[in-house]
């Protein structure tokens, strides 16, 4: 009987969700997560080889990327320069970027500050909450896209495109937690990022910045369009493979902003 009610259970759930247009969460991890063996070869990880760690530095290797581009944009130096982690504590270098020219005479400039310490601080976060399970920090190639860092308009484009990423990531990761006290803690670095998201977005709209759409989901900030929701005014959420898709710039287990690959158990989509 209690196998039943718990069958029953999550057929409600999926059910729920799928009425709500969350079909795309990836609610079971068996279609979202690769892992690469043999020559080439690529297989689908059954949904138990996926725990909560995982799923925490998953976010944790976007919390990286944040962290430094906010730390070279306005200070011009990388997460190991300003001690935030050790030499040891990263597998690869984070290289490209620049501290942003004139910013400190921009209207961005409090912004572009709360941001850093608070993506630093996620970082700090989420490695104490992992404890020995921490993943490294990757390499990682702030210039990717080519741009960011020769000025403010620039540095809004690709500021908007990371956090909108990234709320939605968190949105697409949050079903596949069971500890309700890791689940607690994703949720709450979600709404932060959204706060980020917002406050980024209305920047771009004042300074009449235009920044790209990163895939299909993407919404861009116009006038008609001021956040990132779809046509039920919900948040848009991404699967981790969704999510790597972006960030590797359409690699497979690397590319992008992660020229090796990002560190852990979900690396490849």
């Amino acid at each position: 009987m209690e196998q039943n009610l718990m069958e029953k259970n999550a057929a409600d759930r999926r059910n729920f969700l799928k009425g709500a247009g969350f079909t795309g969460l990836g609610l079971a991890s068996a279609a979202i997560i690769g892992s690469k063996f043999g020559a080439g070869a690529t297989r689908v990880e059954a949904a138990t080889a996926i725990d909560d760690a995982d799923i925490l530095n998953f976010a944790l290797n976007l919390e990286y990327l944040e962290a430094e581009f906010y730390a070279m944009s306005t200070y011009g130096s990388t997460l190991v320069q300003l001690g935030v982690i050790s030499k040891s504590e990263e597998s690869g270098p984070t290289t490209g970027g620049s501290k942003v020219p004139n910013f400190s005479s921009s209207p961005m400039a409090l912004l572009a500050t709360a941001l850093r310490d608070e993506e630093i601080d996620h970082v700090k976060y989420l490695r104490s909450a992992l404890g020995s399970d921490a993943a490294k920090k990757p390499a990682i190639n702030l210039n990717a896209l080519g741009y960011g860092y020769s000025s403010v308009a620039s540095w809004l484009k690709l500021a908007r495109q990371f956090e909108d990423v990234g709320v939605s990531a968190y949105l697409g990761a949050a079903p596949l937690i069971s500890n309700k006290t890791y689940l607690a803690a994703a949720g709450a670095i979600l709404s932060v990022e959204a706060f980020h998201s917002g406050a980024i977005r209305l920047g771009c709209l004042m300074a009449n910045v235009t920044s790209p759409a990163v895939d299909s989901q993407d919404i861009p900030p116009t006038s008609s369009h001021p956040f990132d929701v779809n046509s039920n005014a919900l948040a848009i959420p991404r699967t981790p493979s969704e999510v790597l898709n972006i960030v590797y710039a359409g690699g497979t287990s690397s590319g992008g902003f992660y020229p090796d690959g990002m560190n852990g158990v979900i690396t490849s989509r």
